[in-house]
């Protein structure tokens, strides 16, 4: 009886044992901070977004157009502006960075400085009446950071965290994930 129930509870450890979870533009360069300056830890990519919005523009990732969120572009810059989420009111808000993040290693940008062609900053707001039009009011970080947890310009991964304040008082926090070319 012993052996059997032995042979089950190495299996088990085993098995979780694997288990883990997961124009011009003038771009935002990376500012020391306790975040950057430790290697992060071994981790899974992310396979989806989770942001989530806090205040006027109150919604989150589970409310992402299908299709958005999936595309970005690696020059550098690192562009990302393809996330679209749909608000309670039908309007949609799209999360747009651009930084001036390395192809092999991540960092730490400030989400409002340098300001970028028009006077906005490196990390945006922008909401519209419907998904179609796709053009919207933009809305500025006041503060923040927009992080670059993984950076692979070969597999064309990225990956990494924002925390942000915007004009409007809405608030931003949680993972994003790009995949170059998608």
């Amino acid at each position: 009886m012993r052996t059997p129930l032995a042979a089950g509870l190495a299996v088990l450890v085993l098995g979780m044992a694997g288990c883990s979870t997961g124009g011009s533009l003038a771009t935002s360069s990376p500012t020391p901070s306790a975040a950057s300056s430790t290697p992060p830890p071994a981790s899974t990519p992310r396979t989806s977004n989770t942001l989530q919005l806090q205040g006027p523009l109150a919604t989150d990732s589970s409310h992402e157009i299908v299709g958005s969120g999936r595309g970005c572009g690696f020059g550098p810059p690192l562009v990302f502006d393809t996330n679209a989420m749909i608000l309670s009111n039908g309007r949609v808000v799209r999360v747009a960075f651009a930084v001036a993040a390395q192809g092999s290693s991540g960092g730490t940008y400030s989400a409002t400085s340098p300001l970028q062609q028009y006077g906005f900053t490196p990390l945006t707001l922008s909401v519209a009446n419907n998904a179609t039009t796709g053009a919207g009011n933009r809305i500025n970080a006041t503060s923040g950071e927009v992080t670059v947890t993984s950076a692979d310009a070969v597999k064309g991964l990225f990956y990494g965290t924002i925390d942000a304040q915007f004009a409007d008082g809405t608030r931003l926090a949680g993972g994003w994930l790009c995949r170059v070319g998608e």
